[in-house]
């Protein structure tokens, strides 16, 4: 996309105060609050002094409120912040500027990037069901750096491309009991279903050998957030070697794992199921790269308890132990996502053969 020269002057400043020219949508719709007050709109306190659409306001003039007024995405699960307070009638305006058919900005471009900015506005108040795009960071406790995950916009489709409650308190669980939960055999550790990377790379950075598999689909985002993440970590003391592959629980068969016939010591899954389906596909897929043979063998779960998911779960609980596991541990706590505060469980299951006492399957919730 071209930037009309009208534009090209507006920049995101850095903590250092050096600015970065902005070439592309998304440089916009992400804008700090600390920029250059040359660039952006003093502080509005209420719609009537906002740009009049009638005054046919330039792109420069549009895109310092809507960028003025953006909201930045909190740490963990923190929810949108506010930079600055929107003017009263913020809303009703940047609905008026998305329904404008902006005929007095020639460039197009600029049409698309003044939309789009301004749509973002209006989705940043509407929910994480209709928030846009975001960049996010996490802090893992105990870990000594965050974890930078970038998210698409979310669709029914696209819930692998979602960082969830249950992938955060399991990364917290491991960066302060690894070494209690993983053997240090030098094993490749298999997860499954791994989503944005969270898990899978904060387990890298504790220098576990990790498999992050996914679907198609979800991989090429996985892909970045894992370059990202080595990227922000190579001046650090910190350092981060995983592999990435797909593998898709229906089709496992054709995945590189199956073909190596590679089994693993310890396989780790976070929310893995949200379908009556998921339940069988899992415990085939589970027992097919377990280590059986190895005493120290485990399956790892985290999971919210949905109160509608009871019926699955009940489902996968069974099906685990039909393929020889048993619980051997489990836990409950509190946590939360972008939905809202619940209750997850953490689970851990071993073939019975090698355990003399496990919890009753019935028993779970």
């Amino acid at each position: 996309m071209t930037v009309s020269p009208e534009i090209s002057e507006l920049s995101s400043a850095s903590n250092s105060g050096v600015s970065t020219p902005l070439t592309s949508i998304s440089s916009v719709l992400s804008l700090p609050a600390q920029i250059p007050s040359r660039v952006f709109s003093p502080l509005i306190t209420h719609a009537i002094d906002l740009p009049s659409l009638r005054s046919k306001p330039s792109t420069q003039e549009l895109l310092a409120v809507l960028c003025t007024y953006a909201r930045s995405q909190g740490k963990n699960f923190g929810g949108y912040e506010e930079n600055l307070p929107a003017p009263a009638g913020f809303v009703d305006w940047v609905t008026r500027v998305v329904g404008s058919g902006l005929e007095w900005i020639e460039d197009e471009d600029d049409r698309e990037l003044i939309w789009d900015s301004a749509s973002a506005r209006i989705a940043e108040r509407c929910g994480r069901t209709a928030a846009p795009s975001m960049e996010r960071e996490f802090e893992v406790e105990g870990l000594g750096t965050s974890i930078v995950l970038y998210e698409p916009s979310l669709t029914a489709d696209s819930l692998g491309l979602k960082t969830w409650g249950s992938s955060l308190l399991l990364a917290n669980r491991f960066c302060e009991r690894h070494r209690d939960l993983i053997p240090r055999s030098g094993r490749r550790v298999l997860e499954l279903g791994s989503g944005t990377g969270l898990v899978g790379i904060v387990l890298g950075i504790l220098g576990y050998p990790v498999l992050l598999t996914d679907l198609s689909e979800i991989l090429h985002n996985l892909k970045s957030n894992v370059d990202k993440n080595k990227d922000r970590l190579s001046e650090s003391k910190y350092s981060l070697d995983v592999n990435i592959e797909e593998l898709n629980w229906l089709d496992f068969q054709s995945s590189g794992a199956y073909r190596r016939h590679d089994k693993f010591e310890t396989i780790i899954l976070s929310d893995p199921i949200y379908s009556s389906e998921h339940p069988q596909m899992l415990a085939n897929v589970v027992s097919q790269f377990l280590e059986y043979d190895n005493p120290q063998a485990q399956v790892m779960l985290q999971l919210p308890l949905r109160a509608k998911f009871v019926d699955i779960r009940v489902d996968l609980w069974h099906k685990l132990r039909d393929i020889g596991l048993s619980p051997i541990r489990q836990d409950q706590e509190r946590g939360r996502d972008d939905f809202g505060e619940e209750t997850f469980l953490w689970s851990v299951w071993r073939p019975r053969e090698y355990i003399d006492m496990h919890i009753d399957v019935d028993s779970l919730p």
